[in-house]
């Protein structure tokens, strides 16, 4: 009779669903491998929005439309939920966008060992935003990578990888969605031979290291100094969260938060950094550090997103108006 894989998956986020749904549907096809989900798990709900209402995180919501029982404990490290881990003799630990360093007992419970899905070609961009940095950088390519986890964050060897070309003008909720797909794809094209004990697991060259931590809403500010393709890259990177803002300024008005989400870098505008150098209904141009960038999608503070023609209409922007980093910052030449 043949053994069947049991596998506990730890997931929170967006990135982690496309692989709740291959787990769910194991031993609906005979072709794969005799493995089964007996366990799903992801973090408490927390307060977000603007209202501050106790959301479950994607995966739980998820769990919920497919019927399926999850567990969110406080910490996957609790001696309680190391002991129902134990009880369940797992051969094999996925963990995908879960959002807790997890320890020594944790990663030493299964039989085979606890290993992570990540949005990066690693030792490239290790650590929680993985997507948005590639994009900050410029990157025409990226990927996802299986890897053994280990003490040090992402530092575990390769099981497997698979590269994905980036779209000129993806931002990374796109990106991200496009990869969760490819990493569900990896983990069950992997999975037959990690059963089978005929995997290989490669050390990651330490001399490629990138990091890529948590982003913060500090950094999102628009740096209008910058040059028009970095620009560009950030309202990319920081698209969906947080959101790539800064401040219009106009004379005795109190600032206005405005946050950017298309840009496109154009090289034919220039002028003083963040000024609006045309508002009229062949688009919205603002110069900044080289050359100007045309804004294609703005949302106003509590507002919902709009085109930049619609925008335009509400806001009465004119030629002249000023972004600036900075909401003290209302002179000519200030940030």
């Amino acid at each position: 009779m043949t053994s069947v894989l049991r596998i506990a998956f730890f997931g929170s986020g967006e990135f982690a669903l496309p692989v709740v749904r291959r787990l769910a549907s194991l031993g609906n096809d005979a072709s794969l491998v005799q493995a089964e989900m007996v366990g799903l798990y992801t973090r408490p709900p927390r307060r977000a929005g603007r209202g501050k209402k106790i959301r479950p995180t994607p995966v739980a919501a998820l769990a919920a439309d497919l019927r399926l029982q999850v567990e969110a404990p406080e910490s996957a490290n609790s001696p309680e939920t190391l002991a129902a881990l134990a009880s369940l003799e797992l051969d094999f630990i996925l963990v995908a966008d879960y959002g807790e360093f997890l320890g020594k007992r944790f990663r030493e419970l299964p039989r085979i060992g606890a290993f992570n899905l990540h949005g990066s070609l690693l030792p490239k961009h290790r650590g929680a935003a993985p997507v948005a940095y590639a994009l900050l950088a410029g990157e025409q390519t990226t990927g996802v990578t299986l890897f053994r986890i280990e003490r040090t964050l992402d530092s575990g060897p390769i099981v497997g990888k698979c590269a994905l070309e980036i779209g000129p003008e993806e931002t990374a909720g796109e990106l991200e969605t496009r990869l969760s797909e490819i990493a569900a794809d990896l983990f069950m094209d992997t999975l037959p031979s990690v059963a089978a004990g005929t995997h290989e697991e490669t050390p990651q060259d330490p001399a490629g290291v990138t990091l890529a931590p948590k982003l913060t809403k500090e950094e999102a500010r628009m740096d209008w100094t910058q040059s028009a393709e970095k620009l560009t890259r950030a309202t990319r990177a920081y698209n969906p969260w947080p959101g790539a803002y800064s401040f219009l300024a106009r004379g005795s008005k109190a600032p206005e938060r405005t946050t950017f989400l298309r840009l496109r870098p154009i090289t034919d505008h220039g002028g003083q950094p963040g000024v609006v150098v045309r508002a009229d209904k062949s688009g919205l141009i603002v110069a900044c550090g080289n050359g100007a960038v045309e804004i294609l999608e703005v949302q106003r503070a509590g507002k919902a997103p709009l085109p930049a023609v619609e925008f335009l209409r509400g806001s009465r922007l004119v030629v002249g108006d000023r972004f600036v980093t900075n909401p003290e910052a209302t002179e000519p030449g200030a940030s």
